[in-house]
């Protein structure tokens, strides 16, 4: 099987850190960094997010008896995979409604 020719290079920075995380991986996969990222790239999108979201939402249906500090890191989670797929722009017309309505929006500063 001939291999498809890739003629865009994109050029990213990453920690250390990220860097040796990203390489471990690759290697347990026995891949290269680049078919790794790459892979990694096309395998996240929306679909991924909102199928993590609906089980999210049954996990939370299915338990509402659940004392809320027990349902914290679910909500957490929801919430951080809701900020990953929404544009900043919708964030920050939330933000304004959450406002004018007189709650203060959460920041992670």
């Amino acid at each position: 099987m001939k291999r498809q020719l890739l003629e865009r290079l994109i050029s990213i920075r990453m920690s250390n850190e990220e860097h040796q995380y990203y390489l471990v991986a690759s290697t347990k996969m026995g891949v290269s960094l680049s078919e790794y990222l790459r892979f990694r790239l096309a395998s996240t999108n929306e679909n991924d997010v909102s199928n993590q979201l609906a089980q999210l939402r049954l996990t939370l249906l299915d338990n509402p008896g659940e004392n809320f500090a027990d349902l914290l890191p679910a909500i957490a989670e929801i919430l951080l995979l809701l900020r990953h797929i929404c544009k900043p722009g919708d964030v920050r017309a939330v933000q304004a409604e959450l406002e004018r309505t007189g709650y203060v929006p959460w920041s992670s500063s």
